[in-house]
């Protein structure tokens, strides 16, 4: 075989092996995602866990269904904004729960709420029954240390609004006068819940994709090493034979 032929062969034996490669991959995150998935399910069917002071950390509680109880704090509410719901823009409402001693408190999305800009929104005409239990499940702060900005809306002598993105732990400690956990609590819609803000169960994760990614990817790979094959084949077939020539007859 020539030179050329077998580069182009080892290129494509290679192109095949990384087909094999990114199917794995995409397999892994579909078991992944599978594992997400069937812990959610547990932690929505399960019934809340009831917390009080001291809160334990994050690794103890995330993405458990808990209870907290206490009152609200709605004179300082963070608007995250661009939260899409059902292709409507809105906002997603975030208030401190205050635990008995107003010392620590709970930050608590309470739902969705319509604005028209993704951004403003009046979480004051909607205001919480206190003090009460909360039950939801516990959710990571965004990235300490990530200095997303934080707007404010609106400040008088009885409330203040801010918008963000994300729910940056230092930019948060700087604007409450308190301490706040670790974690904040993500509401669930259930019995005594008010209809607005609305409160939805965080939605399962897309597993389907990863599968039709892997298949794509291991179809690629057939193609590749089953036409490598052939052409293999081929020309194996194509080599000419070596001629056999008769033997010369002896001089007289």
């Amino acid at each position: 075989m020539r030179a050329g032929f077998l580069v182009g062969l080892l290129i494509a034996l290679a192109a095949g092996g990384v087909c094999v490669r990114l199917g794995l991959w995409q397999v892994s995150r579909w078991h992944e995602k599978q594992a997400r998935n069937a812990a959610l399910h547990a932690a929505l069917a399960a019934e809340p866990t009831p917390l009080a002071e001291p809160l334990p950390a994050l690794a103890a509680v995330e993405d458990r269904r808990i209870e907290v109880s206490g009152r609200f704090d709605e004179s300082r509410q963070v608007l995250l904004s661009a939260r899409e719901q059902a292709e409507l823009p809105g906002v997603e409402v975030v208030t401190p729960l205050l635990l008995p001693g107003d010392s620590v408190a709970v930050l608590v999305n309470r739902g969705w709420l319509y604005a028209p800009d993704a951004v403003h929104a009046r979480p004051q005409d909607f205001r919480e029954k206190s003090p009460r239990a909360v039950r939801g499940l516990a959710r990571a702060l965004g990235r300490r240390g990530a200095g997303l900005p934080y707007f404010t809306l609106e400040s008088d002598s009885t409330h203040t609004l801010w918008s963000a993105r994300t729910l940056d732990p230092d930019t948060l400690a700087a604007r409450f006068p308190y301490a706040l956990a670790p974690w904040f609590l993500l509401e669930l819609p259930g019995k005594g819940v008010p209809e607005k803000p609305l409160r939805s169960a965080p939605r399962a994760l897309d597993e389907m994709t990863h599968l039709s990614y892997a298949i794509q990817w291991f179809l690629f790979a057939t193609i590749i090493f089953a036409g490598t094959t052939a052409l293999v084949w081929t020309r194996l077939r194509e080599r000419p034979r070596r001629r056999v020539l008769p033997p010369l007859e002896p001089l007289r």
